[in-house]
């Protein structure tokens, strides 16, 4: 009798084991053919604002509706920058500027257009405490086709060390807004 119950335990924990089994490699088949048709379209989500990993290039946020390539881009003119300790822009990715404590420094942005319409400076992220920023000009219409420089001026305060920052100008234009980067660090 206590054979028969031992058999019959053993047996249901197999047929138990066996069912999980086939459950399983169930549930993994249908995974396997329920995959996307050639030329489907995958969804892509939107990426967030900040982009430290690509910041070499411009972060572009199209106005609702619209597609196609920004009508305006910028650059910052490192070459002709002034004030700075220290510029690092001989490495792929977003140029290094390093500032002192209680100095002032001027980066030449360079603005290419393609539109009539003003462009503005909106905001500035991820400026270190202790830091202020003003743009010469705030605001310009460069016309079709054209380039128009800008200065961003940055002041540390005295006897501040500017940690490294990844810093992101934000202009917008014709209801487009890019954002371009760059490190702001200490010596």
């Amino acid at each position: 009798m206590k054979e028969e119950r031992s058999m019959i335990k053993e047996k249901n924990i197999l047929a138990l084991l066996c069912s999980l089994t086939m459950l399983g490699c169930a549930i993994i088949t249908a995974g396997c053919l329920t995959g996307e048709e050639p030329g489907s379209v995958t969804p892509v989500p939107t990426p967030p604002t900040f982009q430290p990993d690509i910041m070499d290039k411009p972060i572009i946020n199209a106005p609702s509706g619209e597609e196609g390539p920004s009508p305006f881009l910028f650059t910052f003119d490192t070459e002709n920058s002034s004030g700075f300790e220290e510029v690092r822009a001989d490495q792929p990715g977003a140029p290094t500027l390093l500032l002192g404590p209680n100095a002032s420094a001027t980066l030449p942005i360079i603005v290419s257009s393609e539109t009539d319409t003003s462009i503005r400076i909106v905001r500035t992220d991820g400026l270190p405490e202790g830091v202020q920023v003003s743009y010469v000009p705030e605001s310009f219409t460069p016309g079709i086709g054209k380039k128009a420089r800008m200065e961003m001026r940055l002041n540390s305060s005295e006897n501040r060390v500017v940690p490294a920052e990844a810093v992101v100008v934000w202009m917008e234009g014709a209801g487009w807004e890019v954002g371009r980067g760059f490190y702001l660090g200490h010596a």
